[in-house]
């Protein structure tokens, strides 16, 4: 049987608030992706952005994230991860992939 391709899904967003369909569309995702027989998806990380990011009516991105780690807390394989609200102004979803 020839392995599957790990992957990592990650979604960028101002997350403000987290929804219900934010966390469902990575359990749409890790499904999709493991019926092609080809992926195993191994996490899945949310991303808000940064407080600078310019956003009419934007939460803090400390209030977002508690907001966030609370929703995923029942969560096994989603996480917040703060890097990107951390930056000092938005950046570009290509360099939070690197």
């Amino acid at each position: 049987m020839k392995s599957r391709i790990p992957l990592i899904l990650l979604a960028c967003g101002s997350f403000n608030p987290i929804t219900n369909m934010h966390m469902r569309l990575f359990e749409l995702a890790r499904d999709h992706l493991h019926q092609t027989g080809q992926y195993r998806v191994i996490e899945g990380i949310i991303s808000p952005v940064s407080d600078n990011y310019g956003k009419k009516g934007l939460v803090s991105a400390r209030h977002r994230i508690a907001m966030a780690q609370l929703a995923l807390e029942t969560s096994d394989w989603i996480r917040v991860d703060p890097w990107e609200s951390e930056q000092q102004k938005w950046t570009e979803t290509v360099k939070v992939l690197r």
